[in-house]
C-alpha cells in the first residue's frame, strides 16, 4: 500500500525550476521533483494570490484555469472533471483574493513541445494575507534548512528538522537562484505582524555563515538616497529603482541585501505593495 507523502511548503519559483527525478522508490512508480532548495517533493503545499480564473468548460464538463502568484512567480493548472469536489470553491472565488492550494507536482507538454510544470490541485483554501505570510515564513525557513544541510553547516538549535535534502542539479546557479527565492520572499511578508519571524530566519542565517552586514554597509547611504530621489510622495516603486540601479552600475543581488537589511533595522519601510520609503 502506498504512503501518503506529506505536501511540503515551497515558494512557486521553487516548482517552476525543479528537475524531474524518476528514480525508482519502494511502493512503485512515482515522479518526485527535486527543487533548486533541495527538496525532494511528490505533494506541495502553496499559498498566493488568485490572479486568473477562466471559465473554459461547459455545463457539461465544467473546466477553469487559475494562476496563483507570490512573490517568485505564477503558476498556472487547471480544475475540472477530475476534482468535481473544488468547483464550488473556485466558483465562489473572487480576483485578486488570497488562496492556499494542496496539490501534486505534474508536467505536461505543450502544443510547441515545451514541458510545462503545472499542479494537480487536492484542496484550494481560501485565505487572508497574515496566512499566505504564515506559509511563506515556513517555506523560507525549510529552504534554507535544507540549503544549509546540503553544505554541511549546523542548523540553529531552535530550527526544527527536515526531511533528508536532495542535491539540486545546477551548482553555483542553483545556489544563486535558491538565495534569490529566500530573498524575494521575505521582503514579500508584512514586516509589522511578521517581525520577529523574520529577524529569527536572518538571525539563522548570521549563525551559519559569516556576517557580511560590514561590506554591505557602505552601501547603504547610497541606496537611501536613492529611494528619496525617486521617492514622490508615495515612496519609491520598485521598477524604477531597478532602472536607476542599473544606470549607476551596482548590482542588483547587493542593492536587494542592503535594502533588506535597512528594512530589517527600520530605515526603510514598505508604505503599499511595491514602494518603499526612507524613514
Amino acid at each position: 500500500m502506498r504512503r501518503r507523502e506529506p505536501a511540503i511548503p515551497l515558494m512557486i519559483r521553487d516548482i517552476l525550476l525543479s528537475s524531474e527525478d524518476t528514480s525508482p522508490i519502494d511502493d512503485g512508480p512515482r515522479t518526485h521533483f527535486i527543487t533548486p532548495t533541495g527538496a525532494y517533493v511528490y505533494r506541495t503545499v502553496i499559498s498566493g494570490v488568485l490572479m486568473e480564473k477562466d471559465d473554459i468548460g461547459t455545463e457539461e464538463s465544467p473546466l477553469f484555469r487559475l494562476r496563483v502568484a507570490d512573490a517568485t512567480g505564477g503558476l498556472s493548472f487547471t480544475v475540472g472533471r477530475f476534482n468535481p469536489g473544488l468547483l464550488p470553491t473556485i466558483e465562489d472565488l473572487s480576483i485578486p483574493s488570497f488562496v492556499t492550494v494542496v496539490g501534486k507536482i505534474s508536467t505536461f507538454t505543450s502544443r510547441r513541445g515545451e514541458k510545462v510544470i503545472t499542479l494537480n490541485p487536492e484542496l484550494i483554501i481560501p485565505s487572508e494575507r497574515v496566512e499566505r505570510d504564515t506559509w511563506h515564513l515556513i517555506a523560507v525557513r525549510d529552504a534554507l534548512a535544507r540549503i544549509w544541510k546540503l553544505e554541511g553547516r549546523a542548523l540553529p538549535g531552535s530550527w526544527l528538522e527536515v526531511p533528508p535534502p536532495a542535491e539540486p542539479r545546477g551548482g553555483e546557479e542553483v545556489s544563486e537562484l535558491a538565495d534569490s527565492i529566500v530573498r524575494d520572499t521575505l521582503m514579500s511578508i508584512d514586516r509589522t505582524r511578521f517581525l520577529k519571524e523574520i529577524e529569527m530566519i536572518r538571525a539563522g542565517e548570521r549563525h551559519t555563515v559569516n556576517d557580511e552586514e560590514d561590506s554591505l554597509e557602505q552601501y547603504e547611504d547610497e541606496v537611501i538616497q536613492l529611494i528619496t530621489e525617486l521617492d514622490k510622495g508615495s515612496g519609491a516603486r520598485w521598477d524604477e529603482l531597478t532602472d536607476l540601479i542599473e544606470k549607476r552600475r551596482l548590482s542588483r543581488d547587493t542593492v536587494e541585501e542592503v535594502i533588506s537589511n535597512l528594512l530589517d533595522k527600520g530605515l526603510l519601510y514598505e508604505p503599499v505593495l511595491g514602494y518603499l520609503k526612507a524613514v
